[in-house]
């Protein structure tokens, strides 16, 4: 499974571990420090989250910033 988690594109990998977490986008959003419609745009690859946000998106998920981007 793992390594099947690793080959997802960054974009997929955030929104299973959403669906993982049973957050909604709003509560991810909270937990990442930004809005709703920016981390509506980045679970849809529509927008690359800048430095400060990929940090905060990992540590939201508990995981290393590399294992997510």
């Amino acid at each position: 499974m793992a390594e099947l988690f690793k080959k997802l594109q960054w974009n997929k990998k955030i929104e299973i571990l959403r669906t993982m977490k049973g957050w909604t986008q709003e509560e991810t959003a909270e937990k990442c420090y930004t809005g709703q419609r920016t981390y509506w745009a980045w679970e849809k690859g529509n927008r690359y989250p800048r430095k400060n946000s990929r940090r905060a998106i990992s540590q939201a998920f508990q995981l290393n910033e590399e294992e997510i981007f």
